[in-house]
């Protein structure tokens, strides 16, 4: 085994720090709304300086765009996981699989809101989400496909892919109810918009 260099440390001490921010930032979403949170926040939370953060990240939205690819990550790996296995799986169950995970992971539904409008990004950060929320699509496609659907499976995957997102646009922070309440009445949304389409996949509408 090579021994380590001085360069080899220094990256490590890089990346681990850098870790650190984002565990940290993490970790305060799960607790609130990012849109509250700081850099001074962040830094507490990570036990390190503000301007250790800026080393690493030039504003807020760059680091939000890291975890916001980081989730992207996970769910892609979660659908797949669920969803594109030896078992043919129904629109019903990609969508509740899909709404379960942001129920679950609430701050990255608020960074996908954040991010979708075109004019919150410049033109290199667009180019990289594009494929991230690709990918997710493109795996909304494939279940639509072996839902028995012949037609245009990439508008319809999209069409769903925005009606999933349109309920807890709606309903993720309902006055007057309980995480848990929004929580199924989303899941039971997300069964009726399926049911939809599921009908849809077997008519040549597209």
């Amino acid at each position: 085994m090579p021994e380590l260099t001085f360069k080899d440390l220094k990256e490590r001490e890089h990346e681990a720090r850098k870790e650190l921010i984002v565990r940290a930032a993490q970790r305060l979403f799960s607790r609130q709304s990012f849109k509250t949170i700081t850099v001074r926040d962040i830094a507490t939370e990570a036990g390190v300086s503000p301007a250790t953060i800026y080393r690493y990240y030039e504003n807020l939205d760059d680091l939000f765009l890291e975890i916001f690819y980081l989730g992207t990550k996970e769910v892609k790996e979660l659908l797949e996981e669920e969803c594109l296995g030896e078992e043919p799986c129904t629109i019903r169950k990609l969508s509740v699989v899909y709404v379960r995970f942001l129920n679950d992971n609430i701050s990255f539904f608020q960074m996908m809101s954040h991010f979708m409008p075109r004019d919150m990004l410049s033109e290199d950060k667009i180019d990289r989400i594009n494929p991230m929320l690709g990918d997710v699509i493109d795996i909304f496609a494939r279940v639509i496909k072996m839902s028995g659907h012949s037609g245009d499976t990439e508008m319809m995957s999209r069409a769903l892919f925005s009606a999933l997102n349109g309920i807890m646009t709606s309903y993720a922070q309902y006055p007057g109810r309980s995480m848990e309440e929004v929580k199924s009445y989303t899941l039971i949304l997300a069964g009726f918009i399926a049911d939809f389409f599921e009908m849809g996949a077997r008519r040549e509408y597209y």
